[in-house]
């Protein structure tokens, strides 16, 4: 059974995600843009357990995502300005979220 994002967090910024994509698994985000999700995300993690409050989600977007082989839809800039300026702790729980 699939858990509502509010198991995982109560990030304000989860919560339009999940309004605006799909309350049950952002299903209304193709595949292509959940796992791109999940790549930036888990980027954005690591970036800030090297270099704490130095890294922003935009900048994990930019390298995880190249634009050479960028396959995502425009819903995926969209979900991330949802996102814009996101905690660590909220990260972790939307990628919690998308892994279940």
């Amino acid at each position: 059974m699939t858990k509502p994002i509010g198991y995982f967090t109560s990030c304000p910024k989860a919560e339009n995600l999940v309004r605006l994509y799909g309350d049950g698994n952002l299903d209304k985000l193709t595949q292509v843009d959940q796992a791109a999700l999940v790549a930036i995300l888990g980027l954005y993690i690591y970036y800030e357990a090297i270099y704490p409050g130095s890294e922003n989600l935009e900048n994990a977007a930019l390298d995880a995502i190249h634009s050479d082989d960028d396959e995502t839809t425009d819903d995926i800039q969209g979900a991330l300005a949802c996102l814009a300026g996101i905690d660590r702790d909220g990260a972790i729980g939307i990628l919690q979220f998308l892994l279940q």
